[in-house]
C-alpha cells in the first residue's frame, strides 16, 4: 500500500475539496483521484461518494483515515527513536485565539530553532472545541482555558496565570469597580468561551449588574472598541502581550482578583508526549519571562 495514497485520504478529510486538497500536498486534482482510485480498487471499498458535490468520504473512507492517521503517528515516532535529542515528526496543535497572536509564535519560533525538522499545523477554536478534538484524536495537543471540572482521559499542564482586568476609556467616570462597570455600556467577552463563563459567574458572584451593549469573539477587537469609547469590558491580561495604552483605564477585576488558567491539554499516553513536553517547556519559559519583564 502506497504511503502517499494514504496521505492523500487523510487531506481529502481536511480540505473540502480534491482541488484544494491537492494544493495543500502540491498535487493536481487528477493525480487526487489517481490515488483514491487506485487505494479503492487495492481495498475493495468505496472511500469517496461521489454523487455527492463537492465529494465526500463514506463511512469506510473516515475509518481509513482515522487508521492512516494512526500509521503515521507511528511512522513519527519510529523516526524520533533516531535521535533523541533532535525532535523529528508532525502535530497537530489547537489554540484558542487569544493566546495565538502574542504567546504561541514565539514559542513555536524558539521550538523550530531546536528542531527544525518538527512539523506543526495550527488550528484556532474555541476551548470546548479543542478540548473534544483532543479527546476526539482529531488534534494532538490544545492551549486553552482550563476548565472548572477536569476533563476525563486528557492530560492538563499549566502555561500561565491571566488575571482579568475591568478596561474602559481613559476619560470614563468612576474609579471602583462597580461605578464602572454599573455607570458605562457593557462590551462582553464572548460567553460561548470558558473565559467569558469565567467572566460572567464573577459578576453574578459579586452582584454586580451590568447594561449589555454587544457580545464580542476576539479581545483585539473589544479593545478598540473600548478605546474609542463604545463601553468597558472585562478582558484577560494576555500574557506576552503589550502593556496598555494611556488612552484606557485598568482596574483589577475580583477581590482577590480574578484569572484565567491557560493549559496544555493532550490525551493520556499521548504517542506524540515527547513534542508536546517540547512545547510546554518553551511556553512556561516565555510566560515566566514576560512574568518577570
Amino acid at each position: 500500500m502506497n504511503l502517499r495514497f494514504l496521505r492523500t485520504a487523510i487531506a481529502i478529510s481536511e480540505y473540502p475539496t480534491f482541488v484544494a486538497a491537492g494544493k495543500a500536498l502540491g498535487l493536481s486534482h487528477s493525480a487526487v483521484s489517481v490515488h483514491i482510485k487506485a487505494l479503492e480498487d487495492e481495498l475493495g471499498i468505496l472511500i469517496v461518494d461521489r454523487r455527492k458535490r463537492p465529494p465526500i468520504l463514506t463511512d469506510r473512507g473516515i475509518a481509513l483515515v482515522e487508521n492512516a492517521r494512526e500509521i503515521f503517528e507511528i511512522i513519527d515516532n519510529i523516526k524520533s527513536l533516531a535521535d533523541e535529542e533532535a525532535l523529528i515528526g508532525s502535530m497537530t496543535m489547537g489554540v484558542v485565539p487569544s493566546a495565538l497572536v502574542n504567546l504561541v509564535p514565539p514559542a513555536l519560533a524558539a521550538l523550530r530553532v531546536c528542531h527544525p525538522k518538527l512539523q506543526i499545523k495550527i488550528k484556532a477554536e474555541l476551548s470546548a472545541e479543542l478540548a473534544q478534538q483532543v479527546r476526539n484524536r482529531d488534534i494532538d495537543v490544545a492551549i486553552l482555558t482550563e476548565p472548572e471540572t477536569p476533563t476525563q482521559g486528557l492530560r492538563s499542564q499549566f502555561i500561565c496565570d491571566e488575571p482579568f482586568n475591568i478596561i474602559a476609556p481613559a476619560t470614563a467616570s468612576g474609579n471602583s469597580q462597580a461605578e464602572l462597570l454599573s455607570q458605562h455600556p457593557f462590551i462582553w467577552f464572548n460567553r460561548r468561551t470558558w473565559a467569558g463563563q469565567l467572566i460572567e459567574r464573577q459578576l453574578n458572584k459579586s452582584k454586580i449588574h451590568v447594561r449589555s451593549v454587544m457580545e464580542v469573539n476576539s479581545l483585539e477587537a473589544i479593545e478598540s472598541l473600548v478605546r474609542n469609547g463604545i463601553g468597558v469590558s472585562i478582558v484577560p491580561q494576555r500574557v506576552c502581550a503589550p502593556a496598555y495604552d494611556e488612552s484606557i483605564k485598568v482596574l483589577p477585576f475580583g477581590n482577590p482578583q480574578t484569572a484565567r488558567r491557560l493549559v496544555l491539554v493532550d490525551r493520556v499516553n499521548n504517542p506524540r508526549a515527547r513534542l508536546a513536553n517540547a512545547l510546554l517547556q518553551e511556553l512556561l519559559l516565555l510566560s515566566a519571562t514576560a512574568g518577570a519583564a
